[in-house]
């Protein structure tokens, strides 16, 4: 097969490299490998600067007359097989970011797939594509001042990384076309000249800074309306760093992987939500309704849970060192390789039916 297009739109966020090539002893059987480098993009976007990467995106292979042959064994934390119903098309998961930090290793010659030519018009699609809640902006100079609200800078950052989505990783963050040999056919390639359109839609980011910033309202829900975003989704991988969401109503929503640090989510209702992987350090969810929350791996050092309702939670491989535990409602939680040391409100009873659910105790 012949490679007609590899095309990268952020190269230092994402640079993929794909490479099929023959099997041996096979004439129409071919091994699909991969080579990727991961890195932050800065862009500058109206006045100011944004280095964003990415926590993970995916990997989908379009195949045109081509049979999967197989997909192959991968040895490494950086990419999984997606064995889904729902996934039509071969799918690896590229996980590039462990706890908020960019790993530093490249993926080389990695073998994905064996795939088979069917006839002389096979074609294979590669693209990476990632999803907003994937977006970690590690760096936003000179977009606002630093004295905005935290529930305000909340509201605008996940408005950029919206931004960085439609404009920036829109149809795809990278692609590679192969065909067969005698099909190749370049006038099939365009690209859209995006600068009208990048202008239109910054014009748009700026009035929405403006107006959110000199906005008198603070309340969060009311802000995330004005902004045209939905608070029970649109929130998960942001940076929620001090927001206050005290008695909210936000039962099944989706904030996993954002930051809630010091946040004040005194009496809120996070019931069936999910916050895995939330960072929960020095938030206070005094009161708060947590039955049946995902907590998994959540870091709820310092924290407080007093009188806070967790039955049925998952709260596997979580951290809660330190964590004010007074009048804690835990019963049917799973607490598997949960940490717990230092906690107010914990007797030695309950320490010890915590231990006999895979509790650990420093």
């Amino acid at each position: 097969m012949q490679l007609l297009e590899s095309h990268n739109q952020c190269p230092d966020c994402v640079l993929m490299e794909l490479n099929v090539i023959p099997e041996e002893n096979t004439n129409n059987k071919f091994g699909v490998y991969l080579n990727l480098k991961f890195g932050q993009q800065q862009e500058k976007i109206l006045e100011g600067k944004v280095n964003f990467s990415l926590r993970s995106s995916q990997l989908i292979l379009g195949l045109n007359n081509i049979k999967l042959v197989e997909k192959c064994q991968i040895n490494t934390d950086l990419v999984s097989i997606v064995d889904s119903v729902f996934s039509a098309q071969p799918t690896w998961k590229i996980n590039p970011i462990k706890e908020q930090k960019l790993l530093q290793e490249n993926l080389s010659n990695l073998k994905l797939a064996v795939i088979e030519i069917e006839d002389s018009s096979s074609e294979l699609t590669a693209q990476i594509v990632a999803k907003k809640a994937s977006i970690f902006l590690s760096d936003i100079e000179g977009l606002w001042l630093h004295d905005i609200t935290p529930n305000k800078h909340a509201i605008l950052e996940r408005k950029l990384a919206e931004f960085i989505e439609n404009n920036y990783f829109k149809p795809y963050i990278s692609q590679a076309i192969f065909q067969s040999q005698d099909n190749v056919n370049p006038s099939n390639l365009s690209h859209e000249n995006k600068d009208e359109v990048l202008t239109i839609e910054s014009n748009i980011l700026k009035k929405m800074i403006q107006f959110i910033y000199r906005s008198q309202k603070d309340n969060f829900m009311e802000l995330a309306e004005i902004a045209g975003l939905n608070p029970l989704t649109d929130f998960a991988g942001g940076d929620l760093t001090g927001v206050n969401l005290s008695g909210l109503n936000l039962s099944s929503s989706n904030f996993s992987y954002s930051n809630l640090r010091g946040a004040d989510l005194t009496d809120t209702d996070f019931s069936e939500a999910n916050l895995k992987y939330t960072k929960l350090s020095g938030a206070d969810l005094s009161g708060a309704y947590l039955e049946g929350t995902n907590l998994e791996n959540a870091n709820l050092q310092s924290a407080s849970l007093a009188l806070a309702n967790v039955i049925g939670a998952n709260l596997s491989y979580a951290n809660l060192t330190n964590t004010n535990l007074q009048n804690t409602s835990l019963g049917k939680t799973n607490v598997k390789e949960a940490i717990f040391a230092s906690n107010l409100g914990l007797d030695d009873e309950k320490k010890q039916e915590l231990i006999k659910e895979g509790a650990i105790f420093n």
